[in-house]
């Protein structure tokens, strides 16, 4: 069952970014707590990241997604975050088909000049410059994402200051040398609108601690209303807002805050008959923090690290 509109709120953050100590600012913090306290889910506003460099991260991904297939096999992923994800790579859903979706992952760029890199530490696998020019693709991808660090090394701040206690600082260790990863996805139309085991992104949580999500003008994205009743999940549609991003927690924080902050499930179903693209940006820290609850009890999932926690979310969405 899906209901019309649109109920996670709206943030404008710019009264923070502008001060965080004032009244405004602190308000800014109640209000993202909040939101991540129930459905887990906001659209932020305010943010200054430019419309121009987004759009032209999109007209880059446009022409991505077109190359032929046997190009996309040249850059295909073969290491987590990485690399181009061929359709039906990942399976995000128990029970369901693969998601109809591609991707495109990338981190930080590191020189190709090692036998072996550290996990999660990869070189990019850009496609050739005679296909897609660098400054279409490779350097308006590299900026956005340093763009979106930045961002999200803010939002961890003002969550840090909405949980019990309040101290600025408690994901400082966290927020230092942090995986984070852009990726691009493409979602064709599905054909087979009756298929119920078909999506483009299955019922799902996302494995980190923030995401950061810029949609085109075509929806699909629907979050599961919280504390629903009734027998069948209740889906909220998301409409697509080129002024905002849809921010979510992931699973990590959630077992880091023990439930303060909720991961909720989320999916995407394209309906509309036309090609779907969108932007996510995963904010999941330094890989070596140890993942315990803040209020200094043990949990499931409790004392492992960042890396050990990504390494067994992975190993469960892409079946070998």
């Amino acid at each position: 069952m899906t209901i019309p509109e649109s109920t996670i709120p709206t943030v404008d953050i710019s009264p923070y970014l502008t001060s965080p100590s004032s009244p405004a600012g602190q308000a800014v913090i109640t209000s993202v707590a909040n939101a991540c306290r129930t459905s887990g889910f906001f659209q932020l506003i305010g943010h200054g990241i430019s419309p121009s460099l987004q759009q032209k991260v999109f007209a880059g991904s446009k022409k991505l997604f077109a190359l032929p297939a046997s190009e996309k096999e040249k850059i295909k992923s073969v290491v987590a975050g990485r690399g181009f994800e061929i359709l039906g790579d990942q399976t995000l859903q128990s029970g369901a088909k693969p998601d109809l979706k591609e991707g495109f992952f990338v981190g930080p760029e590191i020189p190709k000049d090692k036998e072996k890199y550290e996990s999660y530490k990869y070189p990019n696998n850009w496609p050739s410059p005679s296909l897609i020019a660098e400054v279409d693709l490779k350097h308006p991808v590299l900026e956005y994402r340093q763009q979106l660090c930045d961002l999200s090394l803010v939002i961890m701040q003002i969550l840090a200051q909405g949980l019990p206690g309040g101290r600025r600082d408690i994901f400082d260790e966290f927020c230092t040398d942090p995986l984070a990863v852009v990726r691009l996805l493409h979602y064709p139309p599905q054909l087979d609108l009756e298929d119920k085991k078909q999506l483009g992104a299955g019922a799902h949580t996302d494995f980190g601690a923030i995401t950061l999500l810029l949609q085109d003008s075509t929806a699909g994205l629907q979050v599961r209303k919280p504390s629903s009743h009734s027998e069948e999940d209740i889906w909220i549609n998301i409409p697509p807002n080129p002024h905002a991003y849809v921010v979510n927690v992931g699973d990590m924080l959630d077992t880091w805050t023990k439930g303060v902050y909720k991961s909720n499930v989320h999916r995407v179903i394209n309906k509309s008959g036309e090609d779907r693209y969108s932007i996510a940006f995963f904010f999941d820290g330094n890989l070596e923090v140890v993942i315990k609850p803040l209020d200094g009890s043990e949990d499931k999932g409790g004392g492992m690290t960042v890396r050990e926690f990504m390494d067994e979310r992975y190993a469960k969405s892409y079946p070998k």
